[in-house]
């Protein structure tokens, strides 16, 4: 715990990169909360809740595929990120501008929305967590998923408390405004890390990892053979570096 609030308080991006998780967590809090009980239940019946629920696991595994080769370019799981945004920014547009009378009307119709929210889970579990490695490798990982799970948790119990007590258009909005949030959030962090020479970092996580680099506490880099290389071109410029315990982006 100590470790994730240290890397929480001292980066700048894994701040800007919570900011999707916590739209994850909300997102699916209203689907949970919201829609499978004042939608589906009361419109198609409470034992099609399983049936319709079950569309956002499938969708998930159907779009990691193709997110699997767009995480291969140098662009990839930014735009990756920025499509996860969309994906339940439509859902936020969805409870904003959509009565629960209408939603109920659609019938089966109302899949549409597991679908696209399933998509959005796929980017979470594949480009998401593809992104945290890149710029938070090896002794940063654990603090980095960590913070990715206090998020999630966060935002989905804060929707469970607080989605029972404001409207469907309120849901709505606040999604939409974490959607566009996480948008920004995306291209902040990615921002950081190209302007610190991430470039070149993230040519190097693409390689096989002939090179062994490793990160050490006074700042310097040592490549496979053990030679020291301090400001060096071989230096991993990932985002985060701790030097002398600080932790610096």
């Amino acid at each position: 715990m100590a470790a994730t609030a240290k890397l929480f308080y001292h980066s700048r991006t894994i701040r800007y990169l919570s900011v999707f998780n916590v739209l994850f967590g909300l997102a699916f809090a209203f689907i949970d909360l919201h829609l499978n009980a004042a939608v589906v239940a009361k419109g198609l019946g409470v034992n099609s809740v399983g049936w319709i629920t079950a569309i956002v696991p499938v969708a998930s595994v159907a779009v990691s595929y193709p997110l699997s080769y767009l995480g291969t370019t140098r662009e990839g799981k930014r735009v990756g990120l920025w499509i996860g945004a969309a994906l339940f920014a439509v859902v936020g547009l969805v409870g904003l501008c959509a009565s629960e009378d209408q939603l109920r009307s659609l019938g089966w119709g109302i899949a549409f929305v597991y679908v696209i929210a399933g998509a959005g889970r796929g980017v979470f579990e594949t480009t998401n967590r593809a992104a945290m490695v890149d710029f938070f490798p090896g002794e940063h990982a654990a603090a980095a998923f960590s913070n990715l799970n206090t998020w999630v948790g966060f935002s989905f119990t804060f929707g469970f408390i607080v989605f029972e007590f404001i409207s469907q258009t309120a849901m709505g909005a606040i999604i939409l405004l974490a959607a566009v949030l996480s948008s920004f959030a995306t291209w902040r962090a990615y921002s950081i890390w190209y302007s610190e020479g991430g470039r070149r970092s993230q040519q190097a996580l693409v390689a096989d990892d002939s090179h062994g680099v490793q990160l050490h506490l006074d700042g310097d880099v040592k490549d496979g053979d053990g030679l020291g290389q301090h400001g060096s071109s071989m230096e991993p410029e990932i985002g985060l570096v701790e030097m002398n315990g600080m932790m610096l982006e």
